[in-house]
C-alpha cells in the first residue's frame, strides 16, 4: 500500500476514480478566535498491490497539539478489487468538512489510519492574523 496523496484543500471530488483537488493549504489566519472554517476537504489517493485485494477499514482524525480530538473521527471501508491491469489498483477518499470550529490558534494534525495502523499525517497551523 502506498499513499500517493493526502492533503487538506478547499475542494475535492472523486469522479469515476479521477481525483480533483483545488486549493491545497496548511495554514489558516484569523483575526479572532474561535474561528469557523466554512468548507474544506481531505483528499487521499492510495495505491494497492494485487496482494492487498479485499476490504480495508480507514479512519481520518483531526487532533490538537495535545492529542485531543477536534471532531468525531471519520471512518469507512475501502473495497479493493482485483486490478484490471493485473498489477495494482488505486482508491480515492474524499471527506468534506463544513463549519469546522477552532477555539484557539495552534498546531493541529490530520491523521490517516488504514486497518488500525497509522499511515500518514499532515499539519494544519492556525495563527492570529495581525
Amino acid at each position: 500500500m502506498e499513499t500517493e496523496i493526502f492533503t487538506l484543500c478547499d475542494f475535492a471530488q472523486d469522479n469515476q476514480s479521477k481525483l480533483t483537488i483545488v486549493g491545497t493549504f496548511d495554514s489558516i489566519f484569523s483575526p479572532v478566535f474561535p474561528v469557523v472554517h466554512t468548507s474544506c476537504a481531505i483528499a487521499c489517493r492510495i495505491r494497492f498491490s494485487i496482494k492487498e485485494t479485499g476490504d480495508h477499514d480507514f479512519r481520518i482524525q483531526l487532533t490538537d497539539e495535545k492529542g485531543k480530538e477536534i471532531i468525531q473521527p471519520v471512518t469507512g471501508t475501502i473495497t479493493v478489487r482485483p486490478p484490471a491491469n493485473g498489477q495494482f489498483s488505486a482508491a480515492n477518499i474524499v471527506i468534506n468538512f463544513n463549519q469546522l470550529q477552532f477555539e484557539a490558534p495552534g498546531r493541529f494534525s490530520f491523521a490517516l489510519f488504514i486497518d488500525g495502523e497509522w499511515i500518514t499525517g499532515l499539519p494544519l497551523l492556525l495563527s492570529k492574523a495581525a
